[in-house]
């Protein structure tokens, strides 16, 4: 916002440029009342009015043009590049998103299979068939699985924010995260 408010801002200079030419009108008037009390005075007033052409101001107003215009132009590119900028952020931020979305899917996938697994190493080991090394090993893939879900649920949140800020309202999560605490 305060880049685009800068390039109008910079519209207005170059058309102000371009009015140094245009010739001006000036008209001055004044009105009072003379004399000792009012009781004995008179009005009095004058009025004036010019009409200036700039004529020798011709030079100086080219050059303001020119700087006004080379003004604008760096503006406009600084914004466009500034603008640019934040749409590839966004994209960037959302592509983060919908990536630690997949990965929270993977993990939940991951975490239900060694679940399973280890409830058939207690099934197997119950019925005799393997031993207490087979359910340990189970049980640490159920708890690795575990970690590399709350993980991946960190970085879906931090994907989050990073969309919030990406899109400005990181600001208003943030108060919302406060008040709910």
């Amino acid at each position: 916002k305060a880049a685009q408010t800068q390039v109008s801002a910079a519209q207005l200079s170059l058309k102000a440029a371009h009015s140094e030419r245009y010739p001006t009108v000036d008209l001055e008037a004044d009105y009072g009342l003379v004399g000792m009390n009012p009781g004995n005075s008179h009005g009095t007033f004058s009025v004036t009015g010019s009409l200036k052409f700039p004529i020798w101001a011709g030079g100086r107003s080219s050059g303001d043009i020119e700087v006004a215009d080379a003004s604008l132009q760096r503006l406009g590119a600084e914004y466009d590049n500034l603008r640019a900028k934040v749409e590839a952020d966004v994209r960037t931020a959302y592509l983060d998103l919908n990536a630690a979305a997949d990965q929270v899917r993977v993990a939940q996938s991951r975490r239900e299979l060694a679940q399973d697994e280890l409830m058939q190493a207690r099934d197997r080991f119950s019925s005799g068939v393997a031993d207490t090394i087979e359910v340990v090993q189970a049980q640490e893939s159920v708890s690795s699985a575990e970690q590399d879900y709350i993980a991946s649920l960190n970085a879906h949140n931090l994907a989050k924010a990073s969309v919030a800020h990406a899109v400005g309202q990181s600001e208003k999560i943030t108060r919302t995260l406060l008040r709910s605490q």
